[in-house]
């Protein structure tokens, strides 16, 4: 079911980064399973909310990505975890942060936005939330693939792409954003970037559209990425323009950043823009047959 008043848009990214070249086809063909995903529910006549963690679920249960099964390992050797979602029409938020032993963090991401009165949970806390709404609570060991380990007893971390994403405008005109990340790999036990973070790592407001941003999250932070692009898109700048002013501040202000964005406008427009060498994308408009996918921008 679509609409010639509200055109339907899905656009997801698989991380900011230099992917291994090997992993190079696994990367494009993950982000179009993933719009994909998206896509069939805003077809159907669902939520922009409902697509996004659709989309993000499939990228979660893709080794080649680095959130939920397949996330990089801390400096102790374990998997730690961040997502957040928000709706565009309400402006609600929901997140987790230094999660352990949930395969699909952005589920329970939604979970904290709509049966709790807060925007972030985290660590343990987020665990046993999890267990008392229902969430299987699995050995984080289920978690860690053959190649973080081995990644992890070379000390190699190479420049791979950090948090998943997905942006979603559905029939009904309003948008969402959401991501999902195993963080930077080797980082201190406890750590936490952009990605749970509103107004760094996303935000979603029907008024304007969506933001989800990617790369590290230090740097991300410094300077509100998301939000940057939010307020270009709120002085009438186009999705695209938005995504390279807020990577322009970014680059200017923190010169070695290494990061990522893709931008969703109200009227359905896309951007995306990127100061890595790689950024796997994918993304679905309204009177196309299939995605559009890219390694790079």
């Amino acid at each position: 079911m679509q609409s010639t008043d509200s055109p339907l848009v899905m656009i997801v990214h698989g991380g900011a980064g230099n992917v291994w070249p090997q992993y190079h086809t696994a990367a494009v063909d993950g982000c179009e399973n993933a719009v994909s995903a998206g896509w069939q529910i805003l077809q159907r006549g669902g939520t922009a909310l409902d697509a996004v963690e659709a989309a993000v679920r499939v990228l979660e249960d893709d080794e080649a990505f680095n959130a939920g099964i397949g996330s990089v390992l801390n400096a102790q050797g374990e998997v730690e975890m961040d997502a957040g979602i928000m709706d565009g029409a309400t402006l609600h938020i929901g997140a987790v942060a230094a999660i352990r032993g949930v395969a699909h963090p952005i589920s329970l991401a939604r979970r904290v936005m709509e049966a709790s009165v807060h925007h972030i949970l985290a660590a343990e806390g987020a665990e046993r939330f999890a267990a008392a709404q229902g969430f299987t609570i699995i050995p984080n060991r289920q978690l860690i693939t053959d190649r973080r380990r081995r990644q992890y007893e070379k000390r190699v971390a190479g420049q791979e792409g950090d948090t998943v994403g997905a942006l979603a405008l559905d029939i009904a005109g309003n948008v969402a954003a959401a991501n999902s990340t195993g963080g930077v790999f080797y980082k201190l036990a406890g750590r936490v970037g952009d990605s749970p973070l509103a107004g760094a790592g996303f935000y979603a407001d029907n008024r304007w559209g969506a933001v989800a941003t990617t790369g590290q999250g230090e740097h991300i932070m410094r300077v509100g990425l998301a939000w940057r692009a939010m307020q270009a898109l709120e002085e009438g700048a186009t999705a695209q323009e938005a995504a390279d002013r807020a990577l322009a501040v970014l680059q200017e202000r923190v010169p070695d950043a290494r990061a990522g964005l893709i931008v969703l406008d109200r009227a359905g427009g896309i951007g995306i823009a990127h100061c890595t060498r790689d950024l796997p994308t994918a993304y679905w408009l309204s009177g196309a047959g299939r995605p559009v996918s890219a390694l790079r921008a």
